[in-house]
């Protein structure tokens, strides 16, 4: 783009935004039509020249914050509103997350990544940053490797590139039942190295999925058989973190599948600074033990999931004092 196209969408961008002006009063005054100075104002928007935040600072948001602190020892809490659309919700929590996670970037560090909508919509939302050094990390293997699941094999890869790092990918299936299979493929140096590099993370960021959900879960629904769902479930499985499952006190569940993963260990997600990027109501018991569990670092959700949680928690504690 050069320096007069660049000097128009400032200039519309600060009658619009600054000066007050509708579209129709710009299109006048610029001599374009309203659909064009709307289409400037989207690109606008999109390259970053205009940065619409929404802040959500209030008394009842920060009581919130400082509930959750307190009670499941978070250090870092972000709330974004909880909206009429659960998609939009997560669509608010990965914008939110991706302000977020930029205070967490420095130069050398080195990222763990899953993949998933909320991760995902935090790339989309993440504006580039010039960082040296960087090392993103996938942190286990994949589901599939179907046509509709390629927006989550390049979570990672799109986001070291917005941070001018390196991507290493773990090019291996999620699960190998075979345990001869597996460690095969665990002495191939590719995936040797990027496994070690898992343990060496500064800061992972993850959601989490859940079981039994009407929604869509894609390691749930695209890897889990229905025997081993069963036995999951009569175990107490309420949701998985980085594709480990884990029961409603957030404790890791002693099951086979657990053991077939190709990627992060339990070991390496109680010792890493966990950023959770989590939402919607859908989510809550599994968020909620995730929480009691004791991993995440850093959370960003939305409000009416942590009032709903927090009023659990209550009930459920106050059962037992």
């Amino acid at each position: 783009m050069d320096s007069r196209d660049r000097n128009l969408l400032v200039e519309i961008a600060v009658m619009y935004y600054l000066e007050g002006k509708t579209q129709t009063e710009i299109s006048k005054e610029m001599f374009m039509s309203r659909p064009k100075v709307s289409r400037l104002l989207k690109k606008a928007r999109d390259l970053s020249i205009v940065d619409i935040k929404i802040n959500y600072e209030s008394d009842d948001f920060n009581r919130v914050i400082k509930q959750v602190q307190h009670r499941f020892g978070v250090e870092n809490v972000v709330v974004v509103k909880t909206l009429s659309n659960e998609l939009e919700t997560i669509k608010e929590i990965g914008r939110a997350a991706a302000s977020e996670v930029k205070y967490h970037l420095t130069d050398g560090i080195k990222v763990g990544m899953s993949w998933g909508r909320t991760v995902s919509s935090m790339v989309s939302a993440f504006k580039e940053k010039n960082l040296k050094n960087i090392k993103v990390i996938e942190l286990f293997g994949a589901v599939e490797y179907g046509e509709d699941s390629q927006e989550f094999l390049s979570i990672g890869y799109e986001f070291s590139k917005k941070i001018n790092g390196t991507f290493y990918p773990l090019p291996a299936p999620l699960y190998i039942a075979d345990e001869k299979t597996r460690n095969i493929l665990l002495e191939n140096p590719i995936i040797d190295n990027t496994l070690k590099m898992i343990d060496e993370c500064d800061l992972i960021i993850t959601s989490i999925g859940v079981v039994n959900s009407k929604h869509p879960q894609r390691i749930w629904d695209a890897h889990v058989d229905q025997v081993t769902r069963d036995k999951l479930i009569s175990d107490g499985a309420e949701g998985y973190l980085c594709a480990h499952f884990f029961d409603q006190d957030g404790r890791f569940i002693e099951h086979p599948i657990n053991d077939q993963i190709i990627g992060i260990k339990t070991e390496s997600i109680r010792k890493n600074k966990i950023m959770l990027v989590a939402g919607g109501m859908t989510k809550c018991k599994a968020l909620y033990a995730v929480l009691r569990g004791g991993y995440v670092n850093t959370l960003v959700s939305d409000d009416l999931t942590l009032k709903k949680i927090l009023e659990v928690d209550k009930k459920l504690r106050g059962e037992f004092l």
